[in-house]
């Protein structure tokens, strides 16, 4: 990787990554990359991207420590894109990140050492500007010590407090040609990392995941399944399986569509596994191999496109096929959310975000709804309240066309014995959700 130069020409349609990074937990973390338009000497900002606003035309935060650029989708009247950094969320300075750099990734490597700042908060990393057909990259490396104000003020944008405003500022009304109010601003992506795991107990059984977070990048995956260690397994005292056990459940997934009131249910059997490429973008990854297999526990999982139309209920059932006795007998169930950069399985990674919900039926019912699964406004959430089927009813519960649960829907699919009925599971896989 080179080095930057004060300037260096960019090809046209290039698309360019700046991540930055620092020693001792302690690097740049925020990324508001500023769009301007206008000339160079008299320029006038055209929007910001940052956390409240993390897409632009052209420019995408992807995480906090990096910004995605595409030159060829930028409009063709932004002359200007200025990229900077703060330490100024950390209380930090950029001194205290020793070794801070700004690498530039697109077709070649290219870095920025920051490493010669010491009080300032905030830093203007680099700036790309129209030169003819092409753009050019200013690396400019300029800080403030006195943070995003100092640097809000040099860019022209008012950066006022929520304060009453001055009594000699004249009122909204008397600009001429004031345009619309503009639509409420979505809420700010979350980029925590989100490790939650949801005991039989817990008072919430509720969590949530930002998807938004991916900034659009390829790659990342959403699975959700459940998973469970058999009956009779052994644990040692740390928690962890010494033995699994035996015993297999039957898991399905319920789908509705918020538009046509129409539900599918996905499942591991043959013809019924759905796929990522039509509704509801949902793709079975087959039956289980049973607890122990390749030394894992049992695992029923789907892998999902994240779409905001509709949502999921994991359901188990309790066939004859399985023995008696309540689901949480095999092995302490668990629903398993989980979503990042995929891993070389193709499944989320080790950093992945995961929620993990225990599974809280200890009653003999054929039927529980273990998870209740929607994604709304680029937020996935995630309800592990455990609801049973009614008494002596193999009916599956299923979803009304608001969304909510029903114990016992009519003409809704009822379980069955896979063995009686040549692997079929379930007498319907689809059909209409009851009216609200």
């Amino acid at each position: 990787m080179s080095r930057v130069q004060p300037v260096v020409d960019v090809v046209a349609g290039s698309r360019l990554r700046v991540p930055t990074s620092g020693s001792g937990g302690r690097g740049p973390s925020c990324f508001p990359p500023c769009v301007l338009h206008g000339s160079l000497s008299n320029a006038m900002l055209a929007y910001c991207v940052f956390f409240n606003n993390p897409t632009g035309p052209g420019v995408t935060l992807t995480a906090t420590t990096t910004v995605a650029i595409d030159l060829a989708a930028v409009p063709a009247d932004v002359d200007r894109v200025l990229v900077t950094a703060s330490t100024e969320a950390q209380g930090a300075r950029f001194g205290d990140a020793a070794g801070a750099v700004a690498d530039i990734r697109g077709s070649d490597e290219l870095r920025l050492d920051l490493g010669g700042l010491t009080t300032e908060t905030v830093v203007q990393v680099v700036a790309l500007y129209r030169r003819g057909a092409g753009w050019r990259l200013d690396a400019i490396a300029q800080g403030y010590t006195a943070g995003l104000a100092a640097l809000a003020e040099e860019l022209g944008i008012d950066v006022g407090d929520d304060g009453p405003a001055p009594v000699a500022a004249a009122p909204a009304a008397a600009v001429p040609d004031a345009p619309a109010p503009a639509a409420p601003a979505a809420p700010a992506v979350s980029f925590e990392k989100v490790r939650i795991s949801l005991a039989k107990d817990a008072p919430d059984k509720t969590a949530r995941i930002d998807l938004r977070k991916s900034g659009g990048e390829p790659g990342w995956v959403l699975t959700v399944g459940l998973e469970w260690d058999g009956r009779g397994a052994r644990y040692g005292r740390d928690g962890a399986v010494k033995k699994y056990g035996t015993g297999d459940l039957d898991v399905y997934f319920f789908c509705r569509n918020e538009v046509t009131g129409e539900y599918v249910v996905i499942s591991g059997e043959q013809g019924h596994r759905g796929s990522l490429e039509q509704w509801p973008h949902v793709h079975h990854l087959g039956d289980s191999l049973g607890p122990g297999g390749n030394g894992r526990p049992a695992t029923e999982q789907v892998r999902m496109t994240p779409t905001e139309n509709g949502d999921i209920l994991v359901n188990v059932y309790q066939s004859v096929d399985n023995g008696a006795g309540a689901i949480d007998t095999f092995g302490r169930p668990r629903v398993a959310v989980r979503y990042g950069r995929a891993g070389a399985d193709g499944l989320p990674g080790p950093d992945a975000d995961e929620i993990v919900v225990e599974v809280g039926n200890g009653r003999n019912s054929f039927w529980a709804t273990v998870a209740h699964i929607d994604v709304e406004g680029g937020v996935l959430s995630v309800d592990g309240e455990t609801r049973y089927s009614a008494f002596a009813s193999e009916r599956m519960p299923g979803l009304d066309t608001a969304g909510h649960w029903v114990r016992k829907p009519k003409d809704g699919p009822v379980g069955r014995s896979k063995k009686a009925n040549g692997g079929v599971g379930l007498t319907r896989y689809d059909g209409m959700c009851p009216p609200a």
